[in-house]
């Protein structure tokens, strides 16, 4: 058992005690609990992460009002939706919702936290004809003019945050979140890049900061001095112009003495860049990479300090209490990975811990960002997590809930048949629901396709989620039989009263004159690096030919990507695409897209452009990376041989997939077995 004392002593913020150092960072917005076949997922999704352990939470994003800050949210599968509130009315139905968010966060024990923000310049012009407002006036690259606010508009905002914070008061809340960074209002008057103004809100510092402290003075006025206010700032911008270290440290010393404040909460970035300005780390950046930008602020304040970024494990978060870095971390989508997380610190779980893997799968990220995104603003789906199957949220996999599903009604003989991370998945809660576990795998150690982390060095989170699923197996009294290939003659001889079958999916391979060359993608992870040339084609540009390139051009191969799209990646778009094609050009990997392998040779590829122009790419080795395709015949004879039992097929051995497409089919096979 590991100890996070740091992390786990209380600390006083304002008027109240919070029992750990860890805060739930908000990660959804919060209106969609007034949508009716949402607002149940919602409640049930901030409940979880106050039952566990979470010292606060705060309740995701909405605007402080919906006229000058009216924008429609994504509700999912990209839809976007509208949604008001009249932060005046504290009868209508909106206002008993709020107070049901309020308290399922308190009745566990937590800090309950109410984020709020106004979209400034990013306010979208709607058919109310409403123009949105900023620092300055100006016409956008999509030709909507902006207005410049003035002492009415500035005025009326002000009295906005103020109403709406004294309604989520009256609700229940202990305090709110002001957004003063990402780009939106408040840090639009803060950032350089967006504040040109020349009067006594513009240029320095603090005449920069002057309307965002009257905001927060409008919000201390009207709620009294044991509020809590916290307030969101990006540490840096990252974009040219953009807000500074300097700056931000100049703001927060603003605030010190005056009240206004009580937890200062340091992110980065920008939200229409979020790969690129680090407002998401992804698996290209350190774990944490926030914690500088905030122990600069600490030295420079007395006011509390907390930060987000990247953390996901409870060493990091214990590292950067400890070294006096912050006060507080504050997670976001490691709670939806784990929202269990402060109480496996808590008892010294550590390594039970599902640690986010930053793969973006539950917030893709808008469009735009890469010069390659189709054109216009796109908002992808929000998606359910990878390695969480259990925890219900708003957008979550679950069809049925899992307190709806039947208990069974014996202990069965279950044989699993792979041992990935569908496969693992399946038997870790087919045991844990009281059934006998048999796990075969032909392979000489459990991971299935994920045993490829072992050797990437873009995919240690991936690989630190495959350990603790062979950890959780190896935890309970599952039989692991390795080396084992499963034939219809060992399904009919065990006769078990469940299949599950997670066996995986073969490689691609298209009817290519010398295909029998080249090398799958999947393989070259297990090669001896001599056996890969030095000149390497890889055909097929989309995640798979793109991420595996990136891995050989991280071993000093020179890499060509060949793809018959319009651009790389085309399944995608979001912040994961944007982070691997940058990466893909800072290490020199050159692409042809529109462009066809036609041929394999011995000494590289023929291909042809969409123009019908030939060119030969000589390489020392062809790798392909087109994808995988089911093992669907070999799955179909194991069915037949089961006989009467029930069988569940899952992951790749129904449709090539995802990782957290094949843990969602584990979960939901195990469930399944009555």
């Amino acid at each position: 058992m590991t100890t996070y004392p740091h992390l786990t002593s209380p600390i006083r913020i304002g008027k109240h005690t919070f029992r750990n150092r860890i805060e739930s960072a908000p990660t959804i917005f919060s209106s969609l609990t007034l949508v009716p076949f949402l607002s149940a997922r919602v409640l049930r999704m901030i409940e979880d992460r106050a039952r566990g352990g979470c010292a606060s939470v705060v309740h995701g994003e909405i605007s402080v009002n919906f006229d000058d800050s009216l924008r429609p949210i994504v509700a999912g599968e990209g839809k976007m939706i509208r949604l008001t509130v009249d932060f005046k009315d504290h009868e209508a139905p909106a206002f008993a919702t709020f107070r049901k968010n309020a308290d399922v966060i308190k009745r566990h024990g937590a800090v309950a936290m109410a984020e709020f923000s106004h979209f400034g310049i990013e306010k979208p012009l709607l058919e109310d004809g409403i123009q949105p407002l900023g620092p300055v006036a100006f016409t956008r690259p999509d030709g909507t003019p902006v207005r410049a606010f003035d002492a009415g508009t500035m005025a009326k905002v002000q009295d906005d945050f103020a109403t709406a914070a004294a309604f989520m008061q009256a609700a229940g809340f202990d305090g709110v979140f002001v957004h003063c960074g990402h780009g939106w209002m408040i840090g639009q008057f803060l950032s350089p890049r967006n504040n040109t103004r020349t009067d006594e809100f513009g240029g320095s510092i603090a005449n920069r900061g002057r309307f965002p402290m009257a905001i927060l003075r409008a919000i201390r006025e009207r709620c009294g001095p044991d509020f809590l206010i916290e307030i969101r700032l990006s540490g840096q911008e990252n974009l040219p112009g953009g807000i500074t270290l300097e700056d931000t440290v100049g703001f927060c010393r603003l605030l010190e003495g005056t009240g206004l404040v009580d937890l200062i909460h340091i992110s980065a970035g920008h939200y229409y860049s979020p790969a690129r300005s680090n407002e998401f780390s992804t698996i290209f950046r350190p774990h944490g990479l926030n914690a500088d930008y905030a122990a600069a602020v600490k030295k420079a304040v007395t006011i509390p300090v907390a930060v987000v970024g990247g953390i996901t494990t409870a060493a990091d978060a214990e590292r950067i209490i400890a070294e006096g870095k912050a006060d507080i971390v504050s997670m976001g989508r490691q709670m939806i990975a784990d929202p269990d997380f402060a109480m496996k610190a808590v008892k010294g779980k550590g390594d039970e811990i599902r640690e986010c893997l930053r793969c973006c799968v539950c917030y893709p990220g808008p469009s735009g960002e890469h010069e390659t995104d189709p054109p216009g603003r796109h908002f992808p789906g929000l998606g359910s997590c990878t390695i969480n199957p259990y925890s219900v949220n708003s957008f979550s996999h679950h069809k049925v809930l899992p307190e709806d599903r039947p208990r069974p009604e014996g202990s069965r003989r279950l044989l699993v048949v792979g041992g990935g991370p569908g496969g693992m998945q399946a038997a870790i809660d087919a045991h844990d629901r009281g059934h006998k576990v048999i796990l075969m795998d032909e392979a000489d150690r459990l991971g299935g396709t994920l045993r490829l982390t072992d050797h990437d060095v873009y995919k240690k989170d991936l690989f630190h989620f495959k350990e603790l699923l062979v950890r959780e197996v190896g935890r309970r009294a599952i039989s692991v039989r390795l080396n084992t290939r499963v034939t219809p003659e060992v399904v009919r001889e065990m006769a078990p009263d469940a299949l599950v079958l997670a066996l995986g999916a073969e490689a691609a391979v298209p009817p290519i004159p010398g295909v029998e060359r080249a090398l799958k993608a999947f393989d070259t992870y297990f090669l001896p690096d001599e056996r890969i040339g030095r000149r390497v084609v890889m055909v097929g540009g989309g995640l798979v030919g793109c991420e595996v390139g990136l891995e050989l051009a991280h071993k000093g191969h020179e890499v060509v990507v060949v793809e018959m799209k319009e651009r790389l990646v085309a399944e995608f778009i979001g912040i994961h695409r944007t982070a691997l094609l940058d990466r893909m050009d800072e290490v020199g990997i050159r692409n042809l897209v529109r462009t066809t392998c036609r041929e394999i040779r011995e000494d590289g590829v023929a291909a042809v452009d969409a123009e019908g122009r030939e060119t030969f790419l000589p390489a020392d080795t062809v790798v392909l990376g087109l994808g995988y395709t089911a093992r669907s015949e070999s799955a179909r004879l194991l069915r037949e041989a089961a006989g009467k039992a029930q069988v569940f097929e899952v992951g790749d051995c129904v449709r090539p997939g995802k990782v957290g497409e094949a843990v969602q089919d584990g979960y939901t096979a195990a469930m399944s077995i009555v």
